[in-house]
Parts: structure tokens; C-alpha cells; sequence
């Protein structure tokens, strides 16, 4: 998967949530949902992944009743301010790995430019 892939994953799931009138509850929904799956290798760092499984942590814990899943078992009982704080960690964690990107692109046109 790698860096490039988290980046895309967090870019297209807060793209959706920027762009949407739905209460901070299920933006959070949607964004937690598109980035789920991630693994290790999504994250530029350990610090950075870690913040990730935290946020897993706090949108997940609550167990799922009927057809609705953990994400929306839990992101449905949280308060405005408790979505709208776990979607800036959502965003500040996708900034952590677009610095990265970036730094990753700038190492390789420089690698390209020295050979």
C-alpha cells in the first residue's frame, strides 16, 4: 500500500467531509470508513500511526447492534464537539503524511538531479 496510498485514502474521505452539510457525527462516519483499512506503511511515522490507531480507538469501541457497524455504533452516540475534534485529528494526522509525501518527492527529484 505505502504513503501514497494513505495520502489518497485520507484525501478522497476529507475531501467528502469538506464538502458536506451532514452533522460532524456522520462526516466522521465517512471519513473513519474510508481510512479503516489502513496499515503501518500508510504512515510516515511511528508517532503519526499511532495518533491513527487512537482515533481507530475512539470511533470503534462501541459494539455494533443490528446492521450498523462499529464506526456508526459509536460515531452516532458522540457529541458535536467530540466528532468535530476527531475529525481534526482526521486532518491533522492527513497533513502529517502529506508533509511526508512531499518530503518524499522533493528526495527524489533531488536523487534524480545528482545521478
Amino acid at each position: 500500500m505505502g504513503l501514497d496510498y494513505g495520502w489518497e485514502k485520507f484525501f478522497t474521505s476529507l475531501h467528502y467531509a469538506v464538502g458536506s452539510a451532514a452533522p460532524p457525527q456522520k462526516l466522521l462516519e465517512g471519513v473513519v470508513s474510508g481510512v479503516y483499512d489502513l496499515r503501518r506503511d500508510s504512515f510516515p511515522d511511528d508517532e503519526t500511526w499511532k495518533r491513527f490507531e487512537k482515533l481507530l480507538n475512539e470511533t470503534t469501541y462501541l459494539s455494533a447492534t443490528g446492521n450498523e457497524g462499529a464506526i456508526r455504533a459509536t460515531t452516532s452516540q458522540m457529541t458535536d464537539d467530540e466528532a468535530g475534534r476527531c475529525l481534526r485529528e482526521a486532518f491533522e494526522i492527513f497533513s502529517k503524511i502529506t508533509e511526508a509525501c512531499g518530503a518524499k518527492a522533493q528526495r527524489e527529484r533531488t536523487e534524480g538531479r545528482l545521478q
